[in-house]
């Protein structure tokens, strides 16, 4: 991770020009040579609120790449780079972001893009009426200033770590259509209007979305395709056959329904077709298994050890991922950018004994019929198949349970707003983790009530304090003994159960070029704009 030091020194100019030595050069020689026009067509999930970058945060936002720009944008490397903003400083304790914006940018309407829109899109972020996914990367923003048209400063009561590698890449909104009205309710959730490289043409919600190429994009040249059209799937191993068919050109692994179906994805990587290239990368996501801590069983310590011990990790990875990815105990990933603050002391054994043992302890003796009941609730795919073996653990140790599937916008509706999740358990990957601070706001108690993201509900008042006392502070050292406690305690009392974190394989059609696998909040598709197709 790029030190804190080194991160403020750094602008956009210097990385721009950095760019031109690199990266950029290589995008420069491909903008030669690339034949323009054609249709890529991908296997992608749909938004399940809409296109609004402030809503849809933690659900895809990769798809919001397409018709909106941010700030900044992330190049081939996962480095940030000029987005709308042409230049960028930040101040010495990190509270203060001023940002310049690019001359002459629209939105698809014609109008033109300023500090007011970017004003605008923050304030709805930072908006508790919101309820933003989002909100956590700005939740001690102090004010907005905009002297003029082209220029936005953003200050933060103390230091803010989240603001750049967090937020600035987050799409910008078009405050004319946007100002006075509810954005859960916006015709323009289903009718964007962006600056992004695309626009939207047609959603046939749960078959596909159609896009058509912004010849206005501020980038010139680009994009270099004339359509995108996502195929959206129910079952993603439906969509991988129809890739190996032909029928489709890429699987980005950031947008597959329900996550990879890994025994096709290894049975693609291990035959190495000479028509499909293939491309794994180091993800920063968890898979974690969250349970209602509010309500029975689950609002017991000792059942959610339990659950915890009867988890046989090792299997998963082994058997439902084909070997890609690895074992996570704490919540605190190994990860490149949070290796610092991971605690590697955190174990969490497989043991059907101990999860009996605590079990029984808890007041919940084996019987006919089983301890008790629960509800594994999934979406279709490869989430299925992985509470299927979850299924199968907890019966070892005596706990019967039902899984309910349904399609992503219902699933993540009723745990993170109708919080419909008495004596259910569940998954959900937690991505683009550049900050501690990320994944353990989800255990935050501030975030328990409906429309927040601390979906279990546990509201330990000790850990609450040091998750915030952490955020506040940009000394490292000082935040790592933070979060040393906080995982502790997280492994006593086990809202969740880490899981295990994946590796990201994207998949595309020997012809497609110029696209580039990258983990950061938009994704592979940081790069749409650079991507054409040669089938000469």
């Amino acid at each position: 991770m790029v030190s804190r030091r080194a991160f403020i020194a750094t602008t956009a100019a210097g990385i721009a020009g950095a760019a031109l030595q690199g990266p950029r050069a290589s995008r420069l020689v491909h903008a030669q040579e690339a034949k323009r026009g054609g249709t890529l067509r991908l296997l992608q999930i749909e938004p399940a609120i809409g296109f609004n970058p402030t809503l849809e945060g933690t659900n895809w936002p990769e798809t919001m790449r397409m018709v909106y720009n941010g700030l900044t944008d992330f190049n081939e490397t996962g480095d940030l780079v000029p987005g709308l903003a042409r230049s960028w400083t930040a101040s010495e304790e990190a509270d203060t972001f001023t940002f310049k914006l690019a001359p002459g940018v629209q939105f698809h309407d014609g109008q033109p893009c300023t500090a007011d829109d970017v004003r605008f899109t923050y304030e709805m972020v930072a908006d508790s009426k919101v309820a933003s996914p989002l909100n956590v990367y700005v939740a001690n923003l102090k004010s907005i200033d905009t002297p003029d048209k082209s220029t936005v400063t953003l200050r933060f009561n103390g230091p803010n770590v989240l603001m750049m590698p967090g937020v600035s890449a987050m799409g910008i909104l078009p405050k004319h259509l946007w100002a006075g009205a509810d954005p859960r309710k916006s015709q323009y959730l289903a009718q964007p209007v962006g600056t992004g490289p695309f626009k939207l043409k047609d959603w046939q919600r749960g078959d596909h979305l159609t896009f058509v190429a912004n010849r206005d994009y501020f980038r010139k040249g680009r994009p270099y395709l004339d359509q995108v059209i996502f195929k959206v799937v129910s079952d993603a191993a439906t969509g991988i056959q129809s890739f190996r068919n032909g029928e489709l050109d890429a699987v980005l692994s950031q947008g597959v329904p329900g996550g990879l179906p890994y025994a096709l994805v290894r049975q693609i990587v291990d035959a190495k077709p000479p028509n499909i290239v293939t491309n794994e990368f180091v993800q920063a996501f968890s898979q974690i298994l969250w349970m209602n801590c509010a309500a029975p069983p689950f609002d017991n310590p000792k059942v959610r050890r339990a659950i915890a011990h009867s988890i046989n990790k090792d299997l998963i990875v082994k058997a439902l991922l084909q070997g890609f990815g690895r074992v996570q105990d704490s919540v605190v990933g190994n990860f490149p950018s949070m290796r610092w603050a991971h605690d590697p002391a955190i174990k969490s054994d497989y043991s059907p004994a101990r999860a009996n043992q605590l079990l029984d302890e808890a007041g919940y003796p084996k019987k006919a019929g089983g301890r008790f009941k629960i509800t594994i609730l999934a979406t279709e795919g490869f989430r299925v198949k992985l509470s299927e073996a979850l299924r199968a653990m907890f019966t070892a140790v005596g706990i019967e349970s039902s899984i309910q599937s349904s399609t992503w916008a219902p699933y993540i509706q009723r745990i993170r707003q109708d919080r419909d999740t008495a004596g259910m358990i569940w998954t959900i990957f937690i991505p683009r983790q550049v900050d501690p601070s990320l994944i353990l706001d989800y255990l935050s108690p501030k975030n328990a009530k409906p429309g927040g993201s601390n979906y279990s509900q546990w509201t330990n008042a000790r850990a609450g304090e040091l998750i915030e006392a952490a955020r506040a502070t940009g000394n490292q050292a000082k935040r790592k003994g933070m979060y040393q406690e906080i995982q502790k305690i997280v492994a006593d009392e086990a809202p969740v159960v880490p899981l295990y974190s994946a590796l990201g394989v994207d998949m595309w059609q020997r012809y497609v070029e110029g696209i580039h696998s990258i983990d950061s909040l938009t994704g592979t598709l940081s790069t749409i704009d650079t991507v054409s197709l040669n089938r000469s």
